[in-house]
């Protein structure tokens, strides 16, 4: 019998604690949530985690939607949205599809795995921001 051979790998960092350093890295970069920055520019966190819920009929009745992007942000009027993923998180079907609408409809969507890849979001689309926080080497 073959033994496998033993290999130390870091943990995967899930979204929950990614978001909050996304959170407050865009809120150095941009301003507070729901805050218009000193460049034109809002944004702010959506959280469905828990979509279907325990009545998910009333949910999709007020038009909310599985698969909407974690992060929203408004510049020129014009939505850019950004689903955060975990290192060895994939898109679903339903978040393809709402980054798919919001694509046809104008808008500017992204995936990012951390922070850095946010900003670099953030510049392909030519947001505005304080340029506080170093970007690793």
């Amino acid at each position: 019998m073959k033994r496998s051979t033993f290999r130390l790998t870091a943990p995967v960092v899930r979204e929950h604690p990614l978001q909050r350093q996304i959170a407050s890295t865009l809120t150095i970069e941009l301003a507070p949530p729901g805050k218009v920055s000193r460049f034109g520019v809002c944004w702010f966190s959506i959280d469905h985690a828990n979509y279907a819920g325990e009545v998910p009929g009333v949910r999709i009745g007020r038009g909310i939607v599985a698969g909407v992007p974690d992060l929203f942000l408004l510049y020129r009027g014009l939505a850019h949205v950004c689903e955060i993923k975990a290192e060895d998180g994939v898109l679903s079907d339903a978040q393809r599809s709402v980054i798919a609408a919001v694509l046809a409809a104008g808008g500017r969507a992204g995936v990012a795995r951390d922070a850095t890849e946010v900003l670099a979001c953030i510049d392909a689309w030519n947001i505005p921001r304080n340029r506080r926080v170093r970007e690793p080497l």
